[in-house]
């Protein structure tokens, strides 16, 4: 339980506002501030209007709603927190205007009082260096809407008190929400977490493998994402990606795996921030300011389908059962490549370029494939999408690209979350956790290895650092551990090596610094 029984806001714009509210809504007693007096009483009724309409909805009390009038405080001066438990700051990101504020807070508040910054950018070491008592500093990150948004991410420094992030916890808790423990590092771990889905889609469209529209799609429909990549950098706005991964780019000492691409910066200096500005990705403005339909499904079914089968990946076999198709050195030749391109996959295989179609059934789950070629004429690609449509499949067509797209993205997503799990910016629990929670991913990183798979998923990524000689498809040594366990857990039955290993990842990760 809690033993939060008042606490301060510094900051009266959307996120301060927030939470407010949701401190006002827990029972709290709230000491709101703001240098700009108009914007705090504008900020103070707005959250009374959004009380009482949750009192309309009957979603809270309306003694709740009449108690919140008297327990919100609207502070003169920084002097009025003397009395806080907690204080919050959510003012502008400039690191010399909080060093300032916290500076002031530490003559004024007790020294077993929590300060609290909900920077996403600026790491919470930082503005503690010119704390008197950085044993109390923390990072407490909410999510934008604040009232609706569950998570929040409790960052700690290296000389955060384990009593500070507990209490902190509670806090986050008490108001609703979901804490997970995050280490002080660049992105914490949701903003760091969440570059892989973007800037790997940056890369497939910078290396001309497909347009927007389609990529978009196959993240949508194949791997159930809720937004493609790049809608979702037209809503968040290319104003704040762009800087942002640029910034943890850096922050990571130029990691290849955090890189984006020139055709982002491109944007970004162009002044095509997405909605905001009615172009981006999108045009807003037209008539693709949503990704189109992908091709009706065919109303009659093909007669059953010849091919030669190179392979024996599972989905074969579905398209034998279900959809007819006979092993048949006839026309088409049909291969599966984890992690290859086509091109490739037809030399190593020594197969006909001209008669072979790859399709990935990493989808197949959904119905969803995607079909590439090598780049050379190709008479068999329009008959094999048209019989699988006629079967009832959705299905995208790319250029050639080692991994296609959804092997390359979730191949990329996982091995990202590897990573962080194995520095120890979070637990692998609080990894999924985080990324369902902030970024509705329909599977956390972790979870999206276990769904592929840890063999395949270290495959992909070794063809693709192999094929493209970029060590942004580096393995993270946490992913390749848990695939080569596996292999020895196959090899010698007995102790589940697997979920012994992620136990203690998951028990070093929860150490704060």
């Amino acid at each position: 339980m809690s033993d939060f029984k008042t606490i301060g806001v510094v900051g009266s714009g959307a996120m301060g506002a927030g939470i407010a509210q949701s401190a006002l809504a827990a029972g709290l007693r709230v000491v709101l501030f703001d240098i700009e007096r108009p914007a705090l009483e504008a900020a103070a009724k707005a959250v009374m209007q959004r009380l009482s309409r949750l009192v309309e909805k009957g979603t809270l009390p309306a003694s709740v709603l009449e108690s919140a009038r008297e327990r919100l405080a609207l502070a003169n001066a920084v002097a009025d927190f003397v009395e806080t438990e907690i204080v919050i700051e959510a003012i502008v990101e400039r690191l010399d205007a909080k060093q300032a504020l916290f500076v002031a807070l530490e003559a004024v508040v007790s020294d077993d009082a929590i300060l609290a910054t909900n920077t996403s950018s600026i790491p919470v070491a930082s503005i503690a260096a010119t704390c008197r008592v950085k044993s109390r500093i923390c990072g407490l990150h909410f999510f934008n809407p604040v009232p609706l948004m569950k998570l929040v991410e409790v960052i700690t420094t290296p000389d955060t008190a384990p009593e500070t992030a507990s209490r902190a916890a509670a806090l986050a808790r008490m108001l609703g929400k979901t804490p997970v423990l995050v280490k002080d590092t660049p992105g914490f771990l949701v903003n760091l977490a969440g570059r892989a889905y973007t800037t790997e889609a940056l890369h497939i469209l910078w290396e001309g493998v497909s347009d927007v529209a389609t990529i978009d799609r196959i993240m949508h429909d194949g791997a159930g994402f809720r937004m493609g990549p790049f809608e979702l950098m037209d809503l968040t706005g290319i104003d704040v990606n762009f800087p942002a991964t640029s910034v943890i780019f850096q922050g990571f000492q130029n990691d290849p795996r955090l890189k984006t691409t020139p055709g982002h910066e491109a944007l970004f200096r162009a002044g095509r921030l997405g909605r905001k500005t009615g172009r981006g990705f999108y045009d807003y403005d037209a008539a693709q300011a949503h990704p189109p339909a992908t091709e009706p499904i065919h109303a009659s079914k093909p007669e059953p389908f010849t091919a030669r089968v190179h392979g024996d990946a599972p989905g074969f076999e579905l398209l034998r059962a279900e959809a007819g198709l006979d092993d048949l050195d006839d026309g088409a030749i049909l291969i599966a490549p984890v992690g290859e391109d086509a091109t490739t996959a037809c030399h190593r295989l020594g197969i006909d370029p001209t008669r072979t179609v790859a399709i990935d059934f990493t989808a197949m789950e959904r119905r969803h494939l995607t079909l590439m070629t090598p780049p050379c004429e190709n008479d068999q690609l329009e008959r094999v999408a048209h019989w699988l449509r006629g079967h009832g499949f959705t299905v995208e067509i790319i250029g050639d690209s080692p991994g296609f797209v959804l092997q390359r993205i979730i191949a990329m997503i996982g091995n990202l979350g590897a990573e962080i799990a194995q520095a120890g910016i979070g637990s692998p629990a609080d990894i999924d956790l985080a990324m369902k929670l902030a970024q509705n991913y329909p599977k956390g990183p972790i979870e999206w290895i276990d769904n592929l798979g840890a063999p395949k998923m270290l495959a992909i990524l070794t063809a693709l650092q192999a094929i493209t000689g970029s060590d942004r498809y580096r393995p993270s040594l946490w992913l390749r551990r848990r695939a080569l366990m596996l292999a020895l857990k196959a090899q010698f039955p007995g102790p589940d090596y697997v979920t012994a290993t992620a136990d203690r990842d998951a028990a070093h990760s929860k150490t704060p610094s």
